[in-house]
């Protein structure tokens, strides 16, 4: 778990830590992160998870359709929201890495795209802190 603290407000990092600690403990049984949202209201954390991927449709469709369900669940409210999904970063010497991709939004509508590489280290999967989004 990255303890790093972030440049966001209290409600964004508790979401962030929470997601990555839900990405942690899915990841070594599965290949990817199937996308997910968390949201946070009045002190309470909701999650939201996009219909099925029946009818072929790709990741982007999922991710498309977790914006509009957070859109939908936070207007016209004061609160927080992360949409999580599974993102291939290349470095600068192209060698491409596994990234959680956490796109966090305050109620005011401010969006942080947060990037955190990990690693498979046998069953365990580590998490390295952010890198700019």
């Amino acid at each position: 778990m990255i303890h790093k603290s972030l440049s966001v407000p209290e409600p964004l990092q508790l979401l962030v830590n929470r997601s990555l600690s839900l990405c942690e403990m899915l990841l070594p049984h599965c290949n990817a992160i199937y996308p997910f949202a968390a949201i946070y209201e009045d002190g309470r954390i909701g999650c939201l998870f996009a219909e099925d991927r029946s009818h072929g449709q790709n990741e982007s469709y999922l991710i498309e359709q977790l914006q509009w369900r957070i859109i939908d669940t936070t207007t016209g409210t004061e609160s927080y929201s992360v949409l999580v999904y599974a993102a291939t970063v290349t470095t600068d010497r192209q060698k491409q890495l596994n990234a959680i991709a956490i796109n966090a939004t305050s109620p005011n509508g401010e969006e942080t795209i947060l990037l955190y590489p990990y690693f498979r280290v046998g069953k365990k999967i580590v998490v390295s802190p952010p890198i700019p989004g």
